[in-house]
């Protein structure tokens, strides 16, 4: 069941917002992997989180098409939030 559609401000270029946002997966040992139109998140290489994405101009929307069992979208978005603004997920 996809997640309804969320956006985020960012600052920075959309390289630098993937690379404080693969930052901030680590610090939490999450594994970021993206391409042109997804980004996964692993834990022991196993994908726990997908999502699609789009950026337009400093703005990021995002589409969780593939949560975490047991997690609700509210707690997902909630962490996905906190790697682009580049603090700790809770």
């Amino acid at each position: 069941m996809d997640c309804a559609p969320f956006t985020v401000d960012f600052t920075g270029t959309p390289e630098e917002l993937f690379t404080r946002m693969q930052t901030a997966a680590s610090e939490q040992n999450f594994t970021l992997v993206k391409d042109e139109t997804t980004i996964s998140v692993k834990v022991f290489g196993m994908t726990m989180v997908q999502a699609s994405y789009s950026v337009n101009g400093q703005q990021i929307t995002i589409t969780i098409t593939k949560n975490a069992p047991g997690y609700p979208c509210e707690k997902t978005q909630h962490i996905i939030t906190k790697f682009i603004t580049g603090g700790k997920a809770a």
